[in-house]
């Protein structure tokens, strides 16, 4: 029996670890020879040790220090990184700063820059920038995104389905149904009538909507309120930042 509880464990499979995430907390440590794939969704203050694959920054207003990372992507704002070596930067997030001390391979790692007002600085050479990708079977006639910077004015979501706010401290009414609207700003107050897919990125809006099919949250201290779902029941909620409340109400 013992020969064979050891043969049995010599040939069971290896288990999977899943992906290091932070989902609450100020903040912490971690040794990326445990896990080399982290996602910090909420928190203040962090650091990453050892060789890290993949480090995703959802949260906001974080301060983060990385020894070394092949691909770092930010969807959060407001962040403070330093990284020792990098090799890819991702910033869809918004009034982020990066610093790094060398690349991988080459004179600076690759920088792809699709958020706004974001800085990218090494001790190398400046990093080179690349546009955004182009999202694959994108309509030609579909308009991208256009960002809202007039607080306290109304949009019409037939002639705008697609909307960005990237400031902050701003009052958006939204009427229609919206395609998509991105908050990446904080302390901004929103009214929605309908909208397929809500994402707020930033810290402390206050969201009202009427429909929606889906609702994510990766900031922190947002608070956001729906009715119903539009193709369902409910929609489809997901918070991974700190301190969000999402509620239905009637």
């Amino acid at each position: 029996m013992n020969r064979l509880a050891i043969l049995l464990f010599a040939l069971a499979p290896a288990v999977a670890h899943a992906d290091k995430s932070f989902n609450s907390g100020n903040g912490g440590s971690w040794d990326c020879a445990k896990d080399p794939v982290v996602h910090i969704n909420a928190g203040k203050s962090f650091s990453l040790a050892g060789a890290c694959k993949e480090v995703h920054v959802n949260a906001s207003q974080l301060k983060l220090t990385i020894e070394s990372v092949d691909e770092l992507q930010i969807n959060g704002s407001n962040n403070a990184i330093t990284a020792g070596v990098v090799n890819e930067i991702h910033v869809n997030g918004n009034d982020n700063a990066i610093t790094y001390k060398k690349a991988m391979t080459g004179a600076a790692p690759e920088v792809h820059l699709n958020g706004e007002r974001n800085a990218v600085s090494g001790d190398a050479s400046a990093a080179t920038s690349k546009p955004a990708d182009k999202p694959a079977n994108k309509p030609a006639d579909k308009p991208a995104d256009k960002p809202a910077d007039n607080a306290g004015s109304g949009i019409d979501c037939t002639k705008q389905p697609s909307t960005t706010i990237n400031n902050g401290r701003g009052t958006y009414r939204f009427t229609g149904t919206c395609e998509k609207i991105s908050v990446n700003g904080g302390e901004n107050k929103l009214t929605i009538e309908n909208v397929q897919q809500l994402t707020v990125t930033g810290s402390n809006n206050q969201v009202d909507v009427g429909g929606a099919d889906k609702i994510f949250a990766t900031g922190s201290d947002n608070k956001i309120t729906y009715k119903k779902g539009l193709s369902s029941a409910q929609p489809k909620v997901s918070s991974v930042g700190n301190n969000n409340k999402i509620d239905q109400v009637k």
